[in-house]
């Protein structure tokens, strides 16, 4: 599903930069670092920060940058630190209806651009018109024998993004219907890391990075795999600094 908005252009953001948009998933911050011994039960040194560690900090700095230099600058600065060696992986679901069941999912590496997964899920549930218009994704397609359930899909996509933040664009969107579908099927979360400070959102640096009054859509065919390719394009783009 197209997770920016359905209206032409995108919906309209309250300034030109993601300072407000990701002080929401900040709030709880503050909190996290006083809570930080409880919180990382093994030692650690350098950046060898656990997934949450590095999500937080990315988002810190990615607001201490657009404040210090540009959101233009901070959107470079974000973009480069993702796609080292060993950060981070970029998701992409589909879904049965907006904010529905997921009914294809897919991840790659977001330093080599490399696909870990690419699959269809049975999502159990009847696909709506208006999001097989989106995405073409039939429900004779999703309900097919050898499509797998999310209960399966998920133990592999908790193996692919442990230890790895976790990337999207809009990744509000992809976080929650993770989410919902794990507590719809009795799935245990935890391993496929679906509290927000293991995630980090794409759509804001890229809108910043090109100077936008409105959160850009990602621009994709609206299928996962395609999708991803594309956001990670966007992130070579902002890394480029072109």
């Amino acid at each position: 599903m197209c997770k920016a908005s359905h209206a032409p252009g995108g919906p309209q953001r309250c300034s030109g930069d993601a300072r407000h948009a990701l002080a929401g998933s900040l709030r709880a911050v503050a909190q996290l670092e006083r809570d930080r011994d409880a919180l990382i039960t093994a030692p650690f040194a350098g950046d060898a920060l656990p997934g949450w560690g590095r999500a937080v900090e990315l988002r810190r700095q990615y607001l201490a940058d657009a404040e210090a230099m540009s959101p233009r600058v901070a959107a470079t600065r974000f973009a480069r630190s993702v796609l080292r060696e060993g950060v981070a992986v970029i998701v992409d679901t589909e879904t049965v209806s907006m904010g529905g069941a997921i009914c294809e999912i897919a991840v790659v590496d977001a330093h080599t651009g490399r696909p870990l997964l690419n699959t269809l899920v049975n999502p159990r549930c009847p696909m709506t018109p208006a999001a097989q218009a989106v995405h073409g994704i039939s429900e004779r397609e999703v309900t097919a024998a050898h499509v797998p359930s999310w209960a399966a899909v998920h133990d592999r996509f908790a193996q692919i993004v442990s230890g790895k933040v976790v990337l999207a664009y809009n990744a509000d969107y992809d976080r929650q219907v993770v989410a919902d579908d794990c507590r719809r099927y009795g799935v245990d979360a935890s391993g496929s890391m679906s509290h927000a400070h293991w995630w980090a959102d794409v759509m804001a640096p890229r809108s910043d990075f090109e100077g936008a009054s409105r959160w850009l859509r990602n621009g994709g065919g609206h299928r996962a795999l395609g999708d991803v390719e594309l956001t990670r394009r966007h992130l070579l783009t902002m890394a480029a600094g072109s």
